[in-house]
């Protein structure tokens, strides 16, 4: 295997698990984890989900609160995260014992629950204000979501394999 190879190997190995997670909270990825405000994909997404679930605008309004709820929260959870993965990396370039990146990976971990945890909270919480028939619908566009996610990354990866190929 050459150099590129390995290192995308690698690159998935760390990120794949971090996806498997995001798709548990399905709900939650509809309308953001707090993150998406009413600006960005996340935001747009929620504001479209809104819209095409027919929400009445008591649940709108729920919806729009639990997002807006705990932003700061999930955004420092997010930056603590994000601080611990570089530690991570730069334990990994640098010198440090197994006990060391050990110990590190653990905190990543730690982090990584964390956020896992409130998005999970964020999911029940918006599923309390969806009706049956509601859950039901967002859970198909979930699917479809999902469907095309995986026909992408297919087809990126058919085309990485044909370039290393070649």
């Amino acid at each position: 295997m050459n150099r590129r190879t390995l290192s995308l190997l690698a690159i998935a190995g760390l990120t794949l698990p971090i996806l498997g997670g995001l798709s548990a909270s399905q709900l939650n990825a509809q309308v953001g984890d707090g993150l998406g405000g009413g600006d960005g994909p996340r935001g747009d997404r929620a504001e479209r989900l809104i819209e095409n679930l027919d929400l009445t605008d008591d649940q709108a309004a729920q919806l729009r609160a639990i997002r807006e709820g705990n932003r700061e929260e999930m955004q420092a959870l997010h930056e603590n995260l994000r601080n611990e993965r570089e530690a991570m990396h730069d334990l990994m370039a640098g010198t440090a014992s197994e006990a060391e990146l050990r110990a590190q990976h653990d905190a990543v971990q730690s982090r990584h629950r964390e956020v896992a945890d409130q998005r999970f909270e964020n999911m029940l919480a918006v599923r309390n204000v969806l009706t049956p028939e509601q859950r039901t619908e967002i859970a198909g566009q979930m699917e479809q979501r999902r469907e095309t996610r995986r026909e992408r990354l297919q087809e990126r990866f058919d085309g990485r394999r044909q370039r290393d190929s070649e």
